[in-house]
């Protein structure tokens, strides 16, 4: 089970539960008494009510078609234009558990996890991301090693990895296969939580993310370390070809307990001031709130709950289109609650209660961004029902791709 998943406190789950039973008025009390004032709110709270925003083209089943173009970083596309993640999902209809996921979730506020702006060193928060040449890099050796003792299984029947001189892919990464695996690690590379040499320190997951911009493949690793003597340790690893919507195998992980990639998913500050972010985001929510199933485009769950009141891994949800996004707010703002009302964000992970928004951690956010997303509350989204597009002539479950209408 990774780290963020084991800060949530008992506390906190029993204090989420009693006020989801209650009501408002008596949550309200219950929150006071624990200290949570502001972070959340019952379901019967106030919206703000607006205009329902720009809804985009839709094909004859009632579904939205994918977008034209498609996201880029350093030269690669972030998947290609009729990938899942890159396709409008603001026409679908809305799932038919939608208010139950909702309610069992609870109207914690949104949040994104990127540190306060201005801080000197901002590597404790978000998730950063590594851009190299692979081409003209020398690969290290990586060790698949941990001193974790939850994570009691063998991560690399389900890792990718390269191996020889050649940098030929290797999948998956098991020892017979690749003796000697390697990975594409800058020599001082941006892991989430920063370089940390004490591998026992229980504060995070030390994702690491790293697009080659030479081969345009991305590779997701945690748990990772500088290892003495060089090279690395880490404890699993995923690689996705950025040019493809194919899927990793049914029930592998990645860097994510959800199968899925993170960089695609990642709210990057660049693209949040040019106002315009074209893709889907990704949520974590606290483990209790987690059922342990996961459906199309995740690849794999986790967890004890089994309760079809809670959504599994990879379920979608958007802004609803009621809820005014108000122009007073900053580009930033303004960008990422329009995706998450076009795009919408996938439940990618387990952290913390609130409904958290994965972003890149940078001294250059607009702190009012942060204020004005934290403005937002779990009752305003809604679940969204993919079905149709599952229903298409061509949908394959192991591809992301969205078939023409």
């Amino acid at each position: 089970m990774p780290r963020n998943v084991r800060r949530a406190t008992a506390t906190a789950t029993a204090t989420a539960t009693a006020l989801r039973r209650v009501s408002p008025a008596l949550a309200t009390l219950l929150l006071v008494a624990c200290d949570v004032m502001g972070e959340f709110r019952g379901v019967d709270g106030d919206s703000t009510a607006g205009d329902a925003g720009v809804v985009g083209a839709v094909a004859p089943d009632g579904a939205p078609v994918a977008s034209t173009g498609g996201p880029m970083l350093a030269g690669c596309p972030l998947f290609p234009p009729d990938h899942i993640f890159n396709t409008r999902i603001d026409a679908l209809p809305v799932h038919p558990m939608s208010d139950t996921f909702v309610l069992s979730v609870g109207a914690w506020k949104l949040r994104m996890n990127v540190g306060a702006p201005g801080e000197a060193s901002p590597s404790e928060y978000g998730i950063p991301y590594n851009v190299v040449r692979g081409a003209a890099l020398e690969w290290p050796l990586v060790h698949y090693a941990t001193t974790d003792t939850d994570l009691a299984y063998d991560p690399r029947p389900e890792s990718d990895c390269a191996t020889s001189a050649a940098r030929v892919l290797v999948s998956p990464c098991t020892a017979a296969a690749a003796p000697s695996p390697l990975l594409p690690v800058p020599p001082s590379p941006l892991v989430q939580g920063g370089l940390v040499t004490d591998s026992s320190r229980p504060y995070d997951d030390y994702t690491m993310l790293i697009l080659d911009s030479d081969s345009c493949r991305l590779w997701e690793a945690f748990e990772t370390h500088p290892r003495a003597g060089g090279g690395w340790n880490i404890f699993g690893s995923a690689s996705f070809d950025l040019r493809s919507t194919d899927l990793r195998p049914d029930r592998w992980r990645s860097a994510d307990e959800s199968g899925m990639p993170i960089l695609p998913l990642l709210v990057r500050v660049e693209e949040a001031r040019s106002g315009t972010i074209e893709h889907a985001l990704r949520f974590t929510l606290d483990a209790s709130y987690l059922r342990n199933a996961h459906v199309w485009p995740a690849r794999h769950a986790s967890g004890d709950k089994t309760s079809t009141a809670l959504p599994a891994f990879g379920q979608l949800f958007r802004l609803k289109p009621s809820v005014a996004i108000p122009d007073a707010f900053s580009v930033e703002a303004k960008a990422i609650l329009t995706a998450l009302k076009r795009y919408g964000a996938y439940v990618a992970g387990a952290g913390t209660k609130s409904w958290v928004l994965t972003a890149e951690p940078s001294t250059s956010w607009d702190p009012a961004t942060i204020d004005q997303i934290e403005s937002f509350y779990g009752d305003m989204l809604e679940a969204v029902d993919l079905a149709p597009l599952q229903a298409r002539p061509g949908f394959s479950a192991d591809s992301a791709k969205v078939p023409a209408p």
